[in-house]
């Protein structure tokens, strides 16, 4: 994300000391310091359940709120580009964990939980990104493959005990629920790829939550319905491990993320119940579920969010908590960051054009309606 932008083009511009206006609904300030906000944080109203935020430790760096706001009101901090394929194999024979390192020490010193995310993906509609680098892509299948499961014991070899929880492979269908054919998949032409990618994770690690990731796939439909084949066959297949000197069998898979990319227009939210009985689908077959990276975006107008979209987007929030407080196996929340001066929403306009304003904090830290129905439905 471009860092000092224009108060003029800041998406879900809130009370800006350099614009010196106020976005409607948003909270008053009435805070001791700048990076205060009211009310028990919401990792202290989980009751069991870790409620993080993604982290990147540059928007850290010079930035004393977002620091302090994501180690002392979040439970949990999950690497949001630091164990990317991109991030830690950037060049051909070289690995950098520095940003991730940067986030688990974050972790560690607050007392958080940390977790890792996203290790295999390729998303095809987003190329741009380059997650996987181009010396990967031209590597032969086999050598690709091999590749891939490498990636992944040293990723997951280097943070066993110290992340709780991984997801090895991240949003692997597209829309009608096939296999998207990105390039793992191009290295076995089948579901095998994520099949081995999980039997690496569970062998460098064996005791370390293993995730499926996916988005859009949060209610019944031909994606989640191929979401749950894939899920029960990782759950039914089994490896042998060392735990504790003693060898048993486990499943290749812990647990499913549901993205929770939300959207907070008119008529846009999907059914309570269907999404209620979609995550039942997937606890009854023995796995925790997760929204791993929550965020509600709404409709903007020049930059700013309207009173009643706030309100909606509020609602939303409370919603997602509550369906996680009422799943047994819900292990949590995720958020995709917590201020909208740090957002991935923002950072790529043209993707979402006409929306913004997706986070639970303004641009300044100040807490929208988001917060309050949160932690009320947290309680």
């Amino acid at each position: 994300m471009k860092r000092g932008r224009p108060c003029a083009i800041l998406v879900g511009a809130a009370i800006a000391a350099a614009c010196g206006t106020v976005e409607p609904g948003a909270s008053p300030s009435n805070r001791a310091g700048p990076c205060d906000l009211a009310g028990p944080p919401p990792r202290d109203l989980a009751e069991g359940r870790t409620i993080g935020t993604a982290y990147r430790s540059v928007f850290a760096d010079g930035d004393r709120c977002y620091a302090e706001i994501a180690g002392r009101d979040f439970g949990s901090l999950t690497t949001e580009i630091g164990t990317m394929t991109n991030t830690v194999a950037p060049t051909p024979g070289r690995f950098d964990f520095r940003e991730a390192d940067a986030v688990a020490d974050a972790a560690r010193r607050n007392h958080q939980d940390f977790q890792i995310h996203s290790l295999i993906w390729d998303p095809l509609d987003q190329q741009v990104w380059g997650i996987v680098p181009e010396y990967v892509r031209a590597l032969p299948d086999a050598q690709r493959h091999r590749f891939m499961t490498d990636l992944v014991t040293k990723v997951v070899s280097r943070y066993a005990g110290r992340a709780s929880t991984v997801t090895v492979v991240n949003e692997p269908f597209d829309q009608r629920g096939g296999l998207q054919h990105n390039a793992w998949w191009r290295s076995t032409s089948s579901d095998e790829y994520i099949v081995e990618a999980f039997r690496a994770a569970r062998l460098a690690a064996p005791t370390m939550k293993l995730l499926l990731n996916e988005h859009s796939s949060e209610t019944i439909s031909d994606k989640s319905n191929a979401l749950l084949a894939l899920s029960k066959k990782l759950r039914d297949t089994t490896v042998e491990v060392n735990v504790d000197g003693k060898t048993e069998r486990r499943p290749l898979l812990d647990g499913v993320g549901f993205q929770a990319h939300m959207l907070g227009g008119p008529d846009q939210q999907p059914r309570t119940e269907d999404m209620r009985a979609n995550l039942k689908r997937f606890t009854d077959l023995g796995l925790d579920v997760r929204f791993t990276e929550l965020d509600v975006r709404i409709p903007t107008k020049d930059g700013r969010a309207g009173a009643e979209d706030l309100q909606r987007q509020a609602r939303v929030y409370a919603t997602m908590a509550g369906l996680c407080r009422e799943t047994a196996r819900c292990t949590g929340i995720t958020f995709w960051g917590f201020t909208d001066r740090h957002s991935w929403i923002t950072d790529y306009p043209a993707t979402f054009s006409g929306y913004g304003s997706a986070n639970l904090l303004d641009a300044d830290y100040r807490a929208k309606p988001a917060w309050d129905s949160l932690r009320s439905a947290l309680r």
